[in-house]
């Protein structure tokens, strides 16, 4: 109790200095621009290319990898139990180095369980998701999800560290190793192998760049690390892996159900299409939200740790991302009438999709920044309850949209209503518990 009065005191005195409130508020523009930059570079190298590959691969090939890459973000969650969230929290840097090594540690372990399972139960996999045009790549999803959950653990400890530049290097090296191989293979004989192995190659590249990058000051903190204070550790945060896991498996998995249920219900060929729709519409506010997201995160732990105005923090950001999402949704919408120019006449769909994804777009570049103040405040498992009936009514709103229309716009349009809706009530939540720790913290000081 006395601690709690003596960090309010001691925030509560130094935030009345303007000079202070400028110096944090610089220091986020700068972290935020470093990863904004490479975001920024790594699409754009990415959507140079997209016009020659729409033309070098069919929609079936851009829908067998969009079904893998949807496969790969689900098992990253399994294989990492999200324990990379972990490692921002403690107030001491040896705490936060045992549970990097212990993310490691469990990634590693789990993508061979998962590789074991695959191997054992592929036919039943394959059948069972009609999934045989992908039966192949099926093989590698676990060392996808291998290399995605340790450059999520690298890129979460380097944000600890506040050394944002090394997140933006590795983005940049896997756009670039990613495009070029998927073009030379479109351009060879090996045309017929499709994208994957690019998407391959480029995240492997992205974690050797990040462990060269992260490896100096890694090595001056592993002599703290035990296996007593893993486990110590990974037990004091196991709300992470028990509501975490299950909260952003469910969130996940709604946001790539679309793939996953028009692959099922129109076929390959239409989810290549919405695949497209969906990375054009997405890519610029996600580079931005992203960027914001993992800035934020940063700060908001401070924030919350040293007993500040969380609620404070929350409106300045919001008010930011309202204004940012002008510059960002206005062009995407105008752009979205020239797509089938840019990528071919094959493509002529994908500006429709767009424009039926981007209201629900729109309401989630608000809400997707901030959602780190779920395992801030500790709301696991309210918010679990939330993405459950957003799943729900994410599938219901597809699914009728199939079985009384038969129609993918349909579909699609219902999709995108629901979104909107919920994504109304995280918003409003959001402001509520932001305000809630803030009166709960002038009791404690009371």
């Amino acid at each position: 109790m006395s601690y709690s009065i003596i960090n309010n005191r001691q925030e509560n005195n130094m935030l009345r200095f303007p000079l202070l409130k400028k110096k944090l508020k610089h220091k986020f523009v700068k972290n935020f621009f470093t990863l904004l930059s490479g975001s920024v570079l790594g699409q754009v190298i990415i959507f140079l290319t997209i016009p020659f590959l729409t033309r070098l691969f069919s929609e079936e090939v851009f829908g067998i990898y969009m079904l893998y890459s949807s496969t790969v973000f689900l098992s990253k969650i399994i294989v990492t139990l999200r324990y990379e969230l972990a490692v921002i929290l403690p107030k001491r840097d040896k705490d936060a180095i045992n549970l990097f090594a212990f993310n490691i540690a469990i990634v590693f372990l789990l993508s061979l369980l998962l590789f074991l399972l695959i191997i054992i139960f592929h036919d039943n996999i394959v059948i069972a998701l009609k999934i045989q045009k992908i039966a192949y790549f099926i093989y590698f999803v676990p060392l996808s999800a291998f290399f995605l959950g340790n450059i999520t653990a690298f890129n979460y400890w380097n944000n600890r560290n506040d050394t944002f530049k090394n997140i933006s290097i590795g983005l940049v090296s896997k756009s670039a190793t990613m495009s070029v191989s998927q073009l030379l293979i479109g351009l060879s004989q090996f045309k017929t192998i499709g994208l994957v192995p690019g998407m391959i190659a480029g995240q492997f590249i992205n974690l050797l760049v990040v462990i060269k990058l992260s490896i100096k000051r890694i090595t001056k903190s592993i002599k703290h690390v035990s296996i007593k204070r893993m486990l110590y550790l990974a037990s004091k945060y196991r709300d992470i892996p028990l509501f975490n896991t299950i909260l952003n498996f469910t969130n996940t998995l709604s946001n790539e159900l679309p793939v996953l249920l028009i692959t099922r219900f129109f076929g390959l060929d239409a989810v290549g299409i919405y695949g497209l729709a969906a990375k054009v519409a997405k890519a610029p506010p996600g580079i931005i939200g992203q960027s914001i997201s993992q800035v934020f995160f940063n700060e908001a732990s401070k924030v919350y740790n040293a007993g500040g105005n969380l609620f404070e923090l929350i409106k300045r950001t919001y008010k930011n991302l309202c204004l940012t999402s002008f510059v960002v949704f206005i062009p995407l919408f105008a752009i979205s009438f020239f797509l089938d120019y840019i990528f071919g006449e094959n493509w002529i769909d994908v500006g429709t999709y767009v424009r039926i994804l981007l209201p629900w777009l729109f309401l989630g570049f608000l809400s997707g920044p901030v959602s780190s103040l779920i395992v801030i405040l500790n709301k696991q498992r309210t918010i679990l309850i939330y993405h459950i009936l957003l799943l729900a009514s994410r599938f219901t709103a597809i699914y009728l949209g199939y079985t009384l229309y038969n129609d993918i716009l349909v579909s699609l349009m219902f999709f995108s209503a629901v979104g909107v809706f919920f994504n109304l009530l995280i918003l409003i939540y959001f402001f509520r518990i932001s305000k809630q720790s803030v009166h709960q913290k002038h009791k404690v000081y009371k």
